[in-house]
């Protein structure tokens, strides 16, 4: 099979390396591009829009010239995904989610993150318009307590704030799986089980670990993410 994984905030391709490593020995082809505005040097972060990084990750997805592919989200990934799979549909073989946002068209992240998440993301932006993480944050809620490589970087304010546009989207019916990671804690598990919900039926697939299982549980999400991405 062919993989497109797509990280979630604060992080970039590199979030995917243990996953991709995994499913590369398993004798699959993976491309994790980092999306823009997540770059680790980017200069003008705080101008990226959501539409710019659907776009970006679209061209990237194209340059790669994958044949059909599994396409991959993770948490705030998730609409970015979907805008490359509303452009790529014919591409696409299937859409899976991991623990990330599923909206519909003209919705933004924040629409539905946990309103305290909300809060705490506007009283923490950088004075330029980007939303820092802070290490406590990412170790009590994204890694439960696990020691990461974590090279984080502020996030572009409009990544959650901007509405997705997704004409085709919803129309396309790909197939779609939902990954559960078991011990997330950065959302309430009701959270994630409405998202899924909006995918209709979609395949269900729970894995060990934290939010930040691809790097935590490495091991598990490649099983997780090859029993999601059968036919």
């Amino acid at each position: 099979m062919e993989f497109v994984l797509v990280h979630g905030a604060w992080q970039g391709g590199w979030a995917w390396a243990g996953v991709a490593g995994r499913l590369r020995d398993a004798g699959h082809r993976v491309f994790a591009p980092t999306l823009r505005g997540a770059e680790a040097d980017h200069p003008g972060r705080a101008a990226v829009t959501l539409a710019a990084m659907g776009e970006g990750l679209v061209e990237d997805i194209q340059a790669a010239e994958p044949g059909r592919f599994v396409l991959v989200a993770h948490s705030a990934g998730g609409p970015v995904a979907q805008f490359a799979a509303d452009r790529l549909a014919e591409k696409v073989k299937r859409v899976v989610f991991a623990d990330a946002f599923v909206l519909r068209d003209g919705e933004c992240v924040n629409d539905l993150a946990p309103r305290e998440n909300v809060a705490e993301g506007e009283a923490a932006k950088n004075a330029d318009g980007t939303i820092p993480m802070y290490p406590g944050m990412w170790s009590e809620l994204f890694t439960n307590g696990a020691a990461t490589p974590a090279p984080l970087v502020p996030i572009p304010a409009r990544w959650v704030t901007d509405r997705v546009t997704l004409p085709r989207f919803w129309k396309a019916e790909l197939p779609s799986s939902y990954v559960f990671f078991t011990d997330d804690r950065s959302a309430p598990r009701a959270s994630f089980e409405a998202m899924a919900a909006r995918l209709g039926d979609p395949r269900r697939v729970e894995c060990a670990g934290p939010h930040e299982a691809l790097l935590t549980h490495p091991d598990a999400v490649a099983e997780a993410l090859l029993i999601a991405s059968k036919d």
